[in-house]
């Protein structure tokens, strides 16, 4: 098991989801390093005193542990597959946090058996305010020797850190079937529902208090809370709280490409999307999926 008084963590990708992991780490007292393509997102970090890489090879040379939580897929290979990278990271272990599809996860095995480091891919079930709590949750597969290993640095991160199976692909299923499927489809089902209280004259407020009762804390909870506050004030912009169209668009076409690897109908996921498709054309691509409940409530194009 790594030991937090000895071992050294990398933290790769400052977004808003890894500055929030390398600040819940350094908060649990691990000695982080951070990195990030473009430096501006590193400065606050450096004026608290944690060490910045220079680059990726820099981040990962001398860590016992790399945490790496990026845009996609592609820019994980792009910063890890190289040969001088890769071979800095033997022995160490990944644990890469970045949403992909089953079949990148199981690619991502394959490269890692490769090049001789253990891995983990963990779903984040939650927003970066969840980060650094009990309230969100990460969801690993790998090896469960390598969970083990670094359990302790992984609950640093979130409280609950869920071991999933050894099965690579599981937790990228998992997330793609929570984040990206239930999440999206019960704030989309809401805003139907919205719809009705408001021409009814129902208190939007009343609604959701009822649907939360019967759903389970956390991200769905936030999502639709927050719904209830863009509907009010009429104003869609993504604020930090939630997570804007576009990213979700990115995300469920992820879930769309998930399924046809495994032959399974898409047409679900081609719905929301165009639904998303459409926010995004008027202009929404940085607002919360609330805006989409313009195009439920318009009677353009409609059938008398």
């Amino acid at each position: 098991m790594v030991d937090k008084q000895t071992a050294q963590v990398a933290v790769l990708g400052l977004g808003e989801m890894g500055a929030a992991l390398a600040r819940a780490l350094i908060a649990d007292h691990w000695c982080v390093r951070v990195w990030n393509r473009s430096a501006g997102k590193a400065e606050p970090f450096a004026r608290q005193g944690v060490a910045v890489a220079a680059n990726v090879l820099d981040a990962v040379t001398g860590a016992d542990v790399v945490v790496v939580c990026v845009a996609d897929y592609a820019t994980v290979s792009a910063l890890l597959h190289r040969e001088d990278v890769a071979s800095a990271l033997r022995g160490k272990v990944l644990v890469q946090l970045t949403t992909r599809t089953p079949s990148e996860a199981r690619a991502s095995e394959a490269w890692a058996k490769a090049v001789g480091l253990a891995l983990l891919e963990g779903a984040i079930q939650g927003y970066p305010m969840h980060i650094g709590t009990d309230q969100g949750a990460i969801l690993y597969s790998g090896t469960r020797a390598t969970f083990d290993r670094v359990e302790s640095l992984l609950r640093g991160m979130t409280g609950q850190a869920l071991y999933i199976s050894d099965k690579i692909g599981s937790s990228a299923a998992l997330d793609l079937a929570m984040a990206g499927t239930v999440v999206p489809g019960a704030t989309l089902a809401f805003l139907n529902g919205a719809a009705l209280c408001q021409a009814e004259g129902a208190p939007l407020e009343v609604y959701r208090d009822l649907v939360e009762g019967n759903l389970f804390p956390g991200l769905i909870a936030a999502t639709l809370a927050l719904s209830v506050e863009k509907l009010a004030s009429g104003n869609y912009a993504y604020t930090g709280e939630g997570a804007p169209i576009d990213a979700w668009y990115g995300g469920i076409k992820m879930v769309r490409q998930a399924m046809c690897d495994a032959r399974i109908n898409p047409e679900w996921t081609d719905r929301v999307l165009a639904y998303l498709g459409r926010a995004m054309e008027t202009g929404h691509g940085q607002s919360e999926m609330a805006a989409v409940f313009e195009q439920i409530i318009s009677t353009e194009g409609q059938v008398a």
